[in-house]
């Protein structure tokens, strides 16, 4: 695995770890952003929309697009039981960082 991979995988980590410390495992992608952001993660907004449909590909969040006033789609992002247990490490997807133990 290069190092790339492993940094895109920990990117991804971080956003399934963002959306399972909310009570109601869902955050919109301008959140998800921005805590990505504070972990000093490289991302940017289409890099986040790759790696959450790359997520609800393998099953870990489901993306509800809901129209925004000034054209495009606003995310609503929700973490999937699949995706719960990616963060507590009792799942492997390939491209997602496996979870640590602290």
């Amino acid at each position: 695995m290069s190092v790339v991979e492993r940094i895109v995988g920990d990117r991804r980590q971080q956003v399934l770890t963002s959306l399972n410390e909310m009570a109601n495992h869902m955050l919109n992608e301008d959140v998800i952003l921005r805590a990505v952001i504070m972990t000093g993660r490289e991302i940017d907004h289409d890099i986040l929309r790759d790696d959450l449909t790359f997520l609800q590909a393998r099953g870990c969040v489901r993306i509800e697009k809901m129209p925004r006033g000034n054209g495009g789609d606003l995310w609503k992002v929700v973490l999937t039981d699949m995706g719960r247990r990616v963060v507590y490490g009792e799942q492997t997807i390939a491209g997602v960082a496996r979870a640590t133990v602290n």
